[in-house]
């Protein structure tokens, strides 16, 4: 089922050429980094401290909240007065797609707990621990590019529907409610379990 990273791809796929590979680059980043801190048995730390995952899943929560927020806005906002040129925002500052989708991926608790709950069931001997943690890694980290590859290639092919005003309203839109409702069960889930 679609999560939190593919609503952001999608709902930033209208803001102009680009903006969905430069979102899903941001994701790769951050999935990037999480795989370097997965191997390095940093993410473990999430397991091991309640309180510290509980934070990461509060502040993914409201960064979720935040981004779902923003586009629910922008969606009602357009639909009041006449549709904006999408915008593109490649560059990697302030509400950029790329950090948007790298801050997203990195505040999702679940990415890490995937790591945490990968890598030990698969016994890759002879290589040490640590290079079957780094072997797990690439191979979901090629496999998170191809379907980022090809999620931005479909998007590309229907950018003349995707830029018309009331197309762009219903993604935007959409992916907002689908944020803030990811992000809203993410932060219940949390605060119930501390």
């Amino acid at each position: 089922m679609p999560g939190p990273d593919f609503a952001l791809v999608l709902r930033n796929a209208p803001r102009g050429p680009g903006s969905a590979a430069t979102t899903a680059a941001g994701i790769m980043a951050g999935n990037t980094i999480l795989a370097l801190l997965a191997i390095l048995g940093v993410t473990a730390l999430l397991g091991a401290s309640e309180i510290l995952g509980t934070v990461v899943r509060i502040a993914g929560a409201a960064y979720l909240l935040y981004l779902g927020a923003r586009a629910l806005r922008e969606a009602f906002t357009r639909a009041r007065s006449r549709p904006a040129v999408p915008v593109d925002r490649r560059h990697f500052g302030g509400n950029s797609p790329f950090v948007q989708g790298m801050v997203s991926n990195l505040l999702n608790p679940k990415v890490a707990v995937f790591y945490l709950s990968l890598f030990p069931q698969f016994n890759l001997a002879p290589l040490p621990s640590l290079g079957q943690h780094a072997l797990m890694a690439g191979i979901f980290l090629l496999i998170a590019l191809a379907w980022y590859v090809l999620l931005v290639h479909a998007l590309k092919q229907v950018t003349a529907v995707l830029a018309r005003p009331r197309v762009h309203r219903l993604i935007v839109g959409g992916s907002g409610a689908v944020l803030v409702g990811v992000g809203g069960t993410l932060l219940t889930t949390s605060l119930g379990s501390s």
